[in-house]
């Protein structure tokens, strides 16, 4: 009972900690994203069933926001098949690497969720950074 408690403090730490990080992409104010998960997570209490829903609906959000600068991009590139393979490269890569957390996880309990959870934002979050700035570059 005592590690289940101390796993879903971790987590939830380690939520709210994201949301404490720099603001996306080192803007000057909190992503709409990243302020809507902050505001679900301190919602939630620490209740590890409300934490994994608000990550999804982060999750969820980061996608289509991956989705819409990459097609943005995608119209501008001066090399869109390039584009194309690096992102279907990026999306290999992230496949992979959920595995490879879901294997470091795997002990985790409730918290497993959460922390697999937790790594997919960071890779999304820092995609849609990496292809916005390349879109601003252009």
């Amino acid at each position: 009972m005592h590690r289940r408690i101390a796993a879903c403090a971790l987590a939830l730490a380690a939520t709210l900690a994201h949301a404490a990080e720099p603001h996306f992409c080192n803007r000057p104010a909190p992503h709409p994203i990243d302020a809507a998960l902050a505001q679900a997570s301190e919602r939630s209490g620490g209740v590890t069933v409300d934490l994994a829903n608000a990550q999804s609906a982060a999750l969820i959000a980061w996608d289509k926001e991956l989705n819409r600068v990459y097609a943005a991009l995608l119209k501008k590139a001066p090399s869109p098949d390039t584009l194309r393979a690096a992102q279907r490269a990026w999306l290999a890569y992230d496949k992979a690497q959920a595995q490879w957390d879901a294997t470091l996880y795997a002990d985790q309990g409730t918290s497993a969720a959460l922390n697999q959870g937790g790594a997919s934002l960071a890779r999304r979050r820092a995609r849609v950074c990496d292809l916005q700035n390349d879109l601003e570059g252009l």
